[in-house]
C-alpha cells in the first residue's frame, strides 16, 4: 500500500450522509469512451460481522466480493459494525478503499486492493 494521506480519509457513511449525485458529464464522458460503460463508481456501506477468535472483520461489498481484514482496533462483543466502501480513480477503478464503523464512529481505513 502507498503511504499516501488520502489513504486515511475515511470513507463517508452514506447511511447517514447518502450519495451525491454525480455530473450527468463524467457519465456523457464514459460512453464516449467505451459503450458498454454502465458504472463508474461504486459507493456502498455495507454489514460487517467480527469473529473474535481471529480478530477478523468480514463482510462483501457487491461486485467485488468478500473480504477479510485484521481489525487493528479491539471489537467489543455487541458492537455495530458496517464497512463503507468506494472505488478510488476516476473513469477506470485504480482501487478500492474501505472504512469500518463501530457504532457509527469511523474506526480505521484501509485499501482493500489497488492505490487510492
Amino acid at each position: 500500500m502507498e503511504n499516501n494521506p488520502a489513504n486515511q480519509t475515511p470513507v463517508p457513511d452514506f447511511t447517514t450522509v447518502g450519495f451525491q449525485d454525480e455530473s450527468a458529464l463524467l457519465s456523457a464522458e464514459a460512453q464516449k469512451i467505451h459503450e458498454s460503460v454502465l458504472a463508474l463508481k461504486l459507493s456502498a456501506c455495507v454489514a460487517a460481522s467480527y469473529d473474535p477468535k481471529t480478530n477478523n472483520i468480514c463482510f462483501t461489498i457487491p461486485v467485488y466480493g468478500n473480504y477479510c481484514i485484521t481489525s487493528p482496533v479491539h471489537i467489543p462483543i455487541g458492537g455495530k459494525l458496517k464497512v463503507c466502501a468506494q472505488t478510488c480513480g476516476s473513469i477506470i477503478p485504480k482501487g478500492l478503499k474501505a472504512t469500518v464503523y463501530l457504532n457509527d464512529q469511523a474506526i480505521f481505513t484501509k485499501v482493500l486492493f489497488g492505490s487510492c
